[in-house]
């Protein structure tokens, strides 16, 4: 695992939001991906662990997420701040290479 990676047990996830960050919202959808800034997120349930996250209609992200059922939240560091504000300000629609445009690191679970 990524040594800037720390896994925290899935039943304490949601004190990771609590604090009402700013998160990156990954998804795919086969070959598509994207990643987004959003401010709404919150924990929903805690057994099972379960978030929610509002996004426009109008996100590409969103749109990937409604197609293949799946996305990922990730709570970024102060170090990430110049690409979550990147990733919030561009629309992939827009700018169809965003992510290498931005130099995004990519990276997939198991």
């Amino acid at each position: 695992m990524n040594q800037h990676l720390q896994a925290v047990e899935l039943s304490k996830a949601y004190r990771l939001l609590n604090h009402g960050p700013t998160v990156l919202v990954s998804a795919q959808y086969e070959h598509e991906q994207n990643v987004m800034a959003a401010a709404w997120a919150c924990a929903l349930e805690l057994v099972p662990a379960k978030v929610t996250v509002v996004l426009d209609k109008s996100t590409k992200t969103r749109l990937l997420i409604e197609k293949s059922g799946y996305f990922i939240l990730q709570v970024p560091t102060l170090k990430q701040l110049k690409l979550v504000q990147q990733l919030g300000s561009i629309s992939q629609f827009n700018d169809p290479e965003k992510l290498s445009h931005c130099e995004t690191p990519l990276f997939k679970f198991e």
